[in-house]
């Protein structure tokens, strides 16, 4: 049963990663007639098309969500001090977790990264919300430049102002893809030559490092948040609620972190004692992890 768990597990992985553009991913423009659903499940697979129905759903719930807050937003500027502040506040934490659930390459990455080396819970916890910090804090310093600086608002902030930066950290994260690679295939020719094992655990340079330039795309939620909060002149609340947001982001994507740490110890207990499958295993694993990023990279820069 575990072994079947973590096989759909990776299955979901793959798809998200293949939803990866945090601006255009996964949106459903049209209706979906009976044909059109068997010819997906026909051509995509059962996962791919049970996550996909996932997905849609997410993006309903968001939208719904945001409709909420907009009517909250303009209560607080009727009435600051009241309910509406905090219930604002609750949407705001309630919307992070939603909105890391749909398509974004941070659940990629960290899931990737924790799959080619041992880590604990607590380091699978921060990178997790290390990550969402700086991806919302990329957001929030280019919305609130572009504003002041540019005068420039809604949408056209975000993408007037944030464009060499995304494009950047697509290489850089293609970049990181094939230094794990590589560096996957260097131990194990040191490996074979020394017959000796390699042991990778999870540092806190790497997982800071990582955790930096993979977070700094701007977060087109975090945008949206705060341009509307600009919109409606409320600056104090628009930061405050992304910060809740960047808190219900963070859990969102520090549990793809833990499953993949829990996935990675299942699978090297299963292959026993044996230094050869251990080896094997751990090899695989990082090669696996080196692709996955380089993938999510490469279609962060096809898509941008």
């Amino acid at each position: 049963m575990q072994k079947i768990l973590i096989f759909t597990f990776f299955v979901l992985i793959s798809v998200t990663t293949a939803y990866a553009s945090p601006f255009t991913g996964g949106q459903n423009t049209g209706h979906t007639t009976r044909e059109h659903v068997n010819q997906t499940q026909h051509e995509a697979g059962f996962f791919a098309l049970q996550y996909s129905i996932l997905l849609r759903n997410v993006n309903l719930a968001q939208r719904a969500m945001r409709s909420k807050m907009s009517t909250l937003g303009h209560e607080i500027k009727t009435h600051p001090n009241g309910q509406s502040f905090w219930f604002f506040m609750l949407f705001s934490f309630l919307y992070g977790i939603i909105h890391a659930l749909g398509p974004g390459h941070g659940k990629s990455i960290v899931f990737s990264y924790f799959l080619s080396r041992k880590g604990t819970l607590l380091k699978g916890v921060i990178m997790g919300h290390l990550l969402t910090a700086v991806h919302t804090l990329s957001a929030i310093v280019i919305v609130l430049g572009a504003y002041f600086l540019l005068d420039l608002k809604g949408s056209h902030a975000l993408t007037s102002a944030s464009e060499p930066l995304k494009v950047t950290s697509y290489y850089l994260i293609i970049g990181l893809g094939i230094f794990i690679l590589l560096h996957a295939l260097y131990e194990a020719v040191v490996r074979i030559r020394t017959n000796g094992s390699v042991k990778k655990e999870a540092d806190n340079k790497g997982l800071i490092t990582i955790s930096i330039i993979s977070g700094l795309v701007p977060c087109p939620g975090a945008a949206l948040l705060l341009s509307f909060a600009l919109s409606l002149n409320i600056l104090t609340t628009g930061l405050l609620g992304a910060l809740f947001f960047t808190m219900g982001m963070g859990i969102t994507t520090s549990l793809f972190g833990i499953i993949s740490i829990h996935s990675r110890k299942i699978l090297m207990h299963v292959a026993g004692k044996s230094s050869t499958a251990i080896a094997v295993l751990h090899t695989s694993f990082s090669v696996i992890a080196g692709f996955a990023i380089i993938a999510t990279g490469w279609l962060l820069v096809a898509t941008s």
